[in-house]
């Protein structure tokens, strides 16, 4: 009997440590401490941080430098730094704005998905400036359309050239049937000031005109490229492992 009991505690600590030590959009995002937080933001299959405006290489090659991009809410996020002209210090040209975007760092985001809202609310609710029950709320919430957001240590060139001009600056493409998918309407998000750009979120339908999906289940990778100023910005999204508790996240 007490050689039982040990085997069954033995078990029950190694699951602990094994739950502990996974993925953390494995386990509920009401446990995340700030380490998984910054792991869900930095190295999951919906984060790509660290991007440079010279397009993404595939497999073991993609370079994922975290160190300067910064990520979304946390201390690093340096997306409100502009270069040249800014709301408060006129100045600047599109010379300057496209400079700016070329020497600048890409986060890149799947913000639909319920993984990296959970980690955008679960780091509020750590700071004190949202509760518990309501970021469950929130997070339990599946928007209508699927949500790319885009970080940068210079969000000069979104800040001259404002959201519209950016509508016909991305795509999604699938990898499968090369189909590409163009944003409804790109909105910005802003800083305390209300002015300042902090983020730009590109908003892709679900379903196609005819109600198809627009990206179908049995799709392996989506690709996400943006022209930003002379530079273009290309990454990709492995959507078979972009699965969470539930199940498929986008």
């Amino acid at each position: 009997m007490r050689n039982t009991t040990l085997a069954i505690l033995a078990v029950l600590t190694l699951a602990v440590v094994v739950w502990a030590g996974g993925d953390p959009w494995k386990k509920p995002f009401s446990t995340w401490t700030d380490s998984d937080i910054n792991a869900v933001l930095q190295t999951s299959p919906w984060a790509k941080a660290g991007i440079r405006p010279v397009g993404a290489q595939h497999s073991a090659e993609m370079s994922q430098a975290t160190g300067s991009g910064g990520v979304a809410g946390s201390s690093s996020d340096l997306s409100h730094v502009s270069a040249g002209a800014t709301t408060d210090r006129p100045g600047g040209s599109e010379k300057q704005a496209s400079a700016a975007a070329a020497d600048a760092t890409y986060s890149i985001f799947w913000w639909s998905s319920r993984t990296i809202r959970a980690a955008s609310m679960r780091r509020q609710v750590l700071k004190g400036t949202m509760t518990e029950v309501d970021a469950e709320k929130a997070v339990a919430v599946s928007p209508d359309e699927y949500m790319i957001l885009v970080q940068s240590t210079s969000m000069y060139i979104f800040q001259q050239r404002g959201e519209k001009a950016f509508e016909s600056a991305g795509y999604l493409q699938t990898k499968k049937t090369k189909q590409k998918i163009s944003p409804s309407h790109v909105a910005f998000l802003k800083g305390p000031d209300g002015q300042s750009v902090t983020g730009a979120v590109f908003y892709f339908p679900k379903k196609s005109a005819n109600g198809e999906p627009t990206i179908s289940p049995d799709e392996k990778e989506i690709d996400f490229y943006l022209q930003v100023g002379g530079s273009k910005l290309l990454t990709y999204f492995e959507t078979k492992k972009m699965v969470d508790s539930q199940g498929e996240d986008l």
